[in-house]
């Protein structure tokens, strides 16, 4: 809500380790034509390791139906740009155009702690994407492919007893069609997804986690709370069949708080993976604020 105008600006960072980052920044202007449309344009890159550069350029189109419901509308453009000689063989320089659809339900009574309510958002995207092979001492290949994916997202909130909340939540990713590479691939794992294991530490064509909270009220957005989480990822073969397809299920669990302060709601979470010991406990720290 920059300056009161209903206007917003969202900028990102985040470093999982020495040599993968991701920095983004979108702009979204409100009441197109004095009409509930809102547009929004955004820019993302990701460095990951020194295997491949992303970038991403988007531009959405947001109508509110009613209060609860937005429909929208979206074009972006992707771009994969191998690190160096030694990685084209693992990735190859691509460029990808996508428009898709999306359609979000939301009856949260609260954004940073709801007590009630149902967050739901399901997307779809249809795409080209054009690539060129070059291996070191082979000739160039140019390829084009059709790439569809869909996303599901839902959350449900739910007071059991005074003072105490129950959150269920759902989420899932899944990319198809041919030449599906590294870059294209969904990744998970840590603070907002499968807490227990490091940030984007799982990877795969289609992936899917759960969250289980139980919630004890402390004040209006401060609580103390358990969780389980669950994960699932599937890797599709090598495009040259010499490695197959393959699948794993994870899970989490563990405590966490949330507490409001001056500098926002802070939240810290004390998370066990699949055969952790005590000492290799993960800690994940988030901060979320508006203004």
């Amino acid at each position: 809500n920059l300056f009161g105008t209903a206007r917003r600006l969202d900028i990102q960072w985040q470093r999982e380790e020495q040599q993968s980052q991701e920095v983004g920044i979108q702009y979204s202007e409100p009441w197109i034509f004095d009409l509930p449309l809102n547009i929004s344009a955004g820019f993302v890159q990701r460095q990951q390791d020194s295997i491949y550069i992303r970038r991403t350029v988007e531009a959405k189109a947001v109508l509110t139906v009613v209060d609860d419901l937005s429909a929208s509308g979206n074009v972006s453009r992707e771009d994969v740009i191998p690190s160096s000689s030694i990685s084209q063989g693992v990735v190859s320089a691509s460029q990808t155009v996508y428009t898709g659809l999306e359609l979000r339900f939301d009856t949260r009574d609260d954004l940073l702690s709801p007590t009630s309510g149902l967050n739901y958002r399901t997307g779809y995207q249809i795409g080209t994407k054009k690539s060129v092979d070059n291996i070191v001492g082979s000739p160039s290949v140019s390829r084009s492919t059709l790439l569809q994916r869909v996303s599901l997202d839902a959350e449900l909130y739910a007071s059991l007893f005074v003072r105490q909340i129950l959150l269920l939540g759902i989420h899932g990713r899944q990319i198809t069609g041919g030449n599906i590479e590294i870059g294209d691939r969904y990744r998970f794992g840590g603070t907002n997804s499968l807490r227990g294991y490091r940030e984007n530490q799982f990877l795969g064509s289609r992936i899917a986690w759960t969250n289980a909270e139980y919630r004890f009220l402390l004040a209006r957005r401060s609580f103390f709370y358990f969780f389980i989480d669950n994960g699932y990822y599937y890797m599709p073969p090598d495009v040259t069949g010499s490695i197959p397809s393959s699948q794993s299920f994870k899970y989490g669990y563990g405590i966490g708080i949330r507490l409001e302060t001056l500098l926002g709601n802070i939240g810290v979470s004390f998370a066990l993976g699949e055969g952790d010991s005590f000492s290799q406990a993960k800690v994940h720290v988030g901060l979320i604020n508006d203004f």
